[in-house]
C-alpha cells in the first residue's frame, strides 16, 4: 500500500486533506485543519481573488484576458479541488481503509501479482504527473521572473508572479516581498494540488480495476472448485458474489465523491488547451517581443500537462469498463459445462449483473473513456481555430 500511495500521502499532507486511515490524535486533526486553511486562504487572497478583480478593471483586449485566464482559471480549479478533497475526506477514508484491508489479506501469489501491477501503475502515474509539475512550475516562474527583471528598474522592484490588482501599493517595501511570497507559495501549493487530486483518484481506481482483476481470477478457478467439493463451490460463488457487490460500492462512493469535479475538469480541459494554445501560437507570431526559450517550454508543458490529466481520467475509465465487463467474459470462460446444470445456471447470474459496467462519469453524463478523450481533443482543436480566427480580425460585413 505504502508502494502505491506513499507519494500521494506526502503531497496531500502538504496541503492539509490526507485522509489518514488509521486512528488519529487531536494534534494531527488540529494541525492539518491549520495547514489547509492557511493554504486556501493565502491562495485565495494573493491569487484567485486579486487576479479576478485585475481581470474586471484592468483587461481590455483580447489576449489580456486570456492571459490573465489562462493562470487564473487552473488556480481557482485546484483550489476547489483542495476543498472537495477536505469535504469528502470521511468518504475517502473509508476507501482508503478497504485498500488498507485489501493488502493485509494473505493472498495466492498469482492475486498478489495482479494487486501489484496496478499499484506499481498507480506509482508511475503518480511520479510522472508530480515530476511534470515541478518541471511546469519552474519554468513558469523562470519566465515569470526573467520578464519582470528585464522590466525593473532602480526605483521599481518589478512585477508579480501574477498581475494582479490588490488595495495597497505593491510597488513599495515590504508590501511588494510580502504579496511576491504569498503568490510564491500559492502557486506552489495548487500546483501541487491539481496533480495530486488527479492521481488520487487514480489510485482508487487502479486498486478497484485490480480486485476486478482478482476476481476474474476466482472465477475462472470456480468450475475447478466444483469438481472437488460441490459444498466449497456454492460458498465460493457466494463470496464472488458478495465481493463484486463491496466494489460496486466501492466504485460508487469513488462516483459521488469526484463525478461534480470531473465535470469541471473536463470543461477547464477544454478551456485551457485552447486558451494556452492559442497564447503559445501568437507568442511565436508576435515580431513585437522575443519569446525566451523558457517560455515555449512553459507553453509546451502546460499543453501536454493539461491534456495528460485529462488523458489520466479516460485512461483509468476505460480501464474500469474493461475490467468490469470482464467480469461477465471470465464467468463464460470457465469450464461451465463440467458442472451439473443448477449450478452452471448460477453463473448466468453473475453473467447478467456484470453486464452492467462500473464507470466513473463526468457530472453523470459522459463514462470518461477513451473515446471520450478522442472527443474532447477535436472540440478543443474547434474552438482554438475560432479563437485564432477572431485574432485576425472581426468578419466584415
Amino acid at each position: 500500500m505504502d508502494y502505491a500511495i506513499g507519494w500521494n500521502r506526502f503531497n496531500l499532507s502538504v496541503l492539509g486533506v490526507w485522509p489518514e486511515p488509521s486512528k488519529t490524535t487531536l494534534l494531527w486533526r488540529l494541525t492539518s485543519a491549520g495547514i489547509f486553511w492557511t493554504s486556501t486562504t493565502v491562495t485565495f487572497l494573493f491569487i484567485c481573488a486579486p487576479q479576478t478583480t485585475d481581470l474586471i478593471l484592468n483587461s481590455t483586449t483580447l489576449d489580456e484576458a486570456i492571459e490573465n485566464l489562462s493562470i487564473n482559471i487552473p488556480i481557482a480549479f485546484a483550489l476547489i479541488k483542495q476543498i472537495v478533497l477536505r469535504y469528502h475526506g470521511e468518504a475517502l477514508k473509508s476507501l482508503l481503509v478497504d485498500i488498507v484491508n485489501d493488502w493485509a489479506q494473505s493472498l495466492p501469489e498469482p492475486e498478489r501479482l495482479t494487486m501489484l501491477k496496478n499499484a506499481k501503475m498507480s506509482r508511475r502515474i503518480s511520479l510522472f504527473c508530480s515530476t511534470l509539475t515541478y518541471l511546469m512550475l519552474t519554468a513558469f516562474i523562470s519566465l515569470q521572473t526573467y520578464a519582470n527583471m528585464a522590466s525593473a528598474s532602480e526605483v521599481d522592484l518589478g512585477g508579480l508572479l501574477h498581475p494582479a490588482t490588490f488595495p495597497y501599493d505593491i510597488k513599495k517595501s515590504p508590501y511588494f516581498e510580502i504579496t511576491w511570497m504569498g503568490q510564491f507559495m500559492g502557486t506552489v501549493l495548487t500546483a501541487i494540488c491539481y496533480s495530486c487530486f488527479d492521481t488520487f483518484l487514480a489510485v482508487f481506481v487502479l486498486h478497484l480495476c485490480g480486485q476486478l482483476s482478482v476476481l476474474q481470477l476466482n472465477l475462472k478457478e470456480l468450475a475447478e472448485v466444483a469438481k472437488r467439493d460441490i459444498g466449497l463451490f456454492q460458498n465460493k460463488l457466494g463470496f464472488i458474489v458478495n465481493r463484486h457487490n463491496e466494489l460496486y460500492r466501492f466504485a460508487l462512493i469513488v462516483e459521488s465523491c469526484f463525478n461534480l469535479t470531473l465535470l469541471g475538469q473536463t470543461l477547464i480541459s477544454t478551456a485551457m488547451f485552447c486558451l494556452t494554445g492559442y497564447r503559445m501560437i501568437t507568442s511565436i507570431g508576435s515580431q513585437e517581443q522575443d519569446l525566451p526559450i523558457v517560455g515555449m517550454i512553459f507553453f509546451i508543458i502546460h499543453v501536454i500537462y493539461t491534456m495528460l490529466h485529462l488523458y489520466i481520467y479516460c485512461y483509468v475509465g476505460e480501464t474500469l469498463l474493461i475490467e468490469s465487463t470482464g467480469i461477465a467474459f471470465s464467468a463464460y470462460d470457465c469450464v461451465w459445462y463440467d458442472l451439473p446444470p443448477k449450478k452452471a445456471m448460477c453463473l448466468m447470474i453473475v453473467i447478467c449483473r456484470a453486464r452492467i459496467a462500473f464507470q466513473i462519469t463526468a457530472g453523470k453524463f459522459s463514462p470518461f473513456s477513451l473515446e471520450l478523450f478522442g472527443a474532447i481533443m477535436k472540440t478543443s482543436a474547434g474552438y482554438l481555430s475560432v479563437l485564432l480566427a477572431v485574432k485576425e480580425g472581426p468578419v466584415e460585413e
